[in-house]
């Protein structure tokens, strides 16, 4: 069987399974239904099985070497079809485990309110708090309560992390971690060194940016330098700048956020209005308190979920959900749908993260949410600044320590933990920490070894920011489909880099934005 007739055959399985897949985890993730896990847990199991067939599996190894494939889309789908059969070709209970561990992490994920006070709080209770609170003792109590979910989740983390390095370890890559990266199209030496360059270059910078913290922090709470720990920054894991954060959003009062997003995405082009329609917007109970994209079908049921509050934060995150939407509308209609896609979430995450930016740009604000008030617009994009340094440490911590985690998931992982977060974002956390603190973060269990993917999308988001005089135009649109959006997964992502650039990933935009 030719490669070509191969795929007329399958791909309409994966296409049809896939669907179900995606159902099936919207609905887990709006309501935490065990029974929505339990049916996620059954489709993906049958969908990863899809690509357990071992001849089928050599069969696009061949292909993937054969020089007589001239198509150029034909190959590609070959290779990325490849890549999703390498890390399938395992035992299937093995598969059913895997599938079926994460589903019920989900619904704790969902379903979880650590008691503060006697009273369940959600994540937006307890960022409102870390944002208003004058009481080092109150504030340390919210924060202490936002890490018992580390304590819930961990063994069950752990589990994962364990049974990821048996399926990697099974098919020859050292760790779960290495194998993510290899499949991902990322050569692990090169990732790690661009990272220590972007730590590096923006090390001064980052140093003035904790200087004023500390300052603001020891004003704000007649504090000294002893009673200052993470409970003092304005997010729990230390990632967002704290500095008049609830000053910053007196800018949003009284819009409405959806539509002032909506608004903003038409002057360039880009209809997101149907996507909100399908979207899922406020919080409630039993639902997800993150954000994110999905694309059901990739023939355009594309759907956001969001926990919308009037905080400049969330009006970030709209139109940072909003980014991957419409790069997932924008791929080019004759591409075969198995290649619409990004080639990496590295371009995806460059879009949306270009996108959330605006809600701290002067210019684009007074599109969001009306002109006037120049002095807190300023003061947004200084907090862009910050926030830029302060993210990028925190990528670092969370790619670093989940080398570390699955090169050796056995070791004192607390101690590992707040060793990496010291290193990095130069945060102590004073008084001995006993819990599992890095299991409260929702990527650790359920999104591994991606998030470096939004530090690398900064990076090229700078980039195509210099490149943007004008973000909410019509030109800009115009760049952004055409160039970003339309290729989909036809070409590797380091390809569509320099045929956006004419270079391959360079930092030199982001350094100069935001670290000289």
């Amino acid at each position: 069987m030719p490669a070509n007739q191969f795929l007329h055959t399958f791909i309409p399985e994966v296409k049809a399974k896939s669907r179900q897949v995606n159902l099936a985890s919207w609905i887990l993730e709006t309501t935490g239904s065990k029974d929505a896990a339990h049916l996620k847990a059954e489709l993906e199991t049958e969908l990863r099985l899809l690509f357990n067939d071992k001849e089928a599996y050599h069969k696009l190894a061949e292909w993937d070497k054969d020089t007589a494939i001239a198509d150029p889309l034909l190959k590609r789908q070959v290779n990325v079809l490849l890549r999703q059969f390498i890390p399938n070709q395992i035992d299937r209970s093995l598969v059913e485990k895997i599938a079926r561990q994460e589903a019920a992490l989900a619904v704790k994920y969902s379903n979880f309110r650590p008691l503060l006070e006697g009273s369940p709080r959600t994540e937006n209770d307890i960022r409102e708090i870390l944002k208003t609170e004058t009481s080092l003792v109150k504030r340390r109590e919210a924060w202490e309560a936002s890490k018992e979910i580390g304590k819930e989740l961990a063994p069950a983390i752990l589990n994962l992390v364990r049974l990821r390095n048996e399926a990697a370890k099974s098919l020859g890559y050292p760790d779960f971690f290495e194998m993510q990266l290899s499949l991902q199209e990322v050569e692990t030496d090169w990732l790690f060194s661009f990272l220590d360059q972007c730590a590096k270059q923006s090390e001064s910078a980052y140093q003035k940016v904790l200087d004023q913290i500390h300052s603001d922090a020891k004003s704000r709470f007649n504090a000294s330098d002893v009673d200052l720990g993470p409970w003092c920054w304005a997010e729990p894991f230390c990632q967002e700048d704290p500095v008049g954060t609830k000053e910053l959003d007196s800018l949003v009062e009284g819009v409405d956020i959806l539509k002032a997003s909506e608004n903003f995405y038409a002057k360039m082009g880009l209809d997101v209005s149907e996507i909100l329609k399908r979207s899922d917007n406020y919080e409630r109970a039993g639902k997800n308190q993150h954000a994110f994209c999905i694309h059901i079908d990739r023939e355009g049921d594309v759907r956001t979920l969001n926990n919308v509050t009037p905080t400049l934060k969330w009006l970030e995150t709209v139109l940072h959900e909003l980014g991957h939407a419409v790069y997932e509308m924008g791929f080019a209609e004759d591409l075969p749908w198995l290649l619409k896609e990004p080639p990496h979430m590295l371009t995806t995450e460059a879009m949306a993260l270009l996108a959330g930016r605006q809600a701290y740009r002067k210019q684009s604000l007074d599109l969001l949410v009306g002109e006037g008030d120049d002095a807190l617009k300023q003061k947004a994009e200084e907090s862009l600044k910050r926030r830029q340094l302060i993210f990028s440490r925190w990528a670092l911590v969370m790619t670093y320590f989940e080398r570390e985690l699955y090169r050796n998931p056995e070791q004192d992982l607390q101690k590992l933990w707040w060793e990496i977060v010291e290193r990095f974002q130069k945060v102590k956390c004073k008084g001995s920490r006993h819990g599992c603190d890095f299991a409260a973060k929702f990527h650790i269990g359920l999104a591994p070894v991606y998030y470096f993917s939004y530090l690398l999308g900064e990076v090229l988001a700078s980039a195509i920011e210099e490149r943007c005089p004008s973000f909410a135009s019509p030109e800009t649109g115009k760049l952004l489909r055409d160039k970003i959006f339309s290729p989909g997964n036809r070409i590797g992502w380091d390809s569509l880099v320099r045929e956006l650039t004419g270079s391959p990933l360079d930092k030199s935009a982001w350094i100069r934005q935001f670290a000289s």
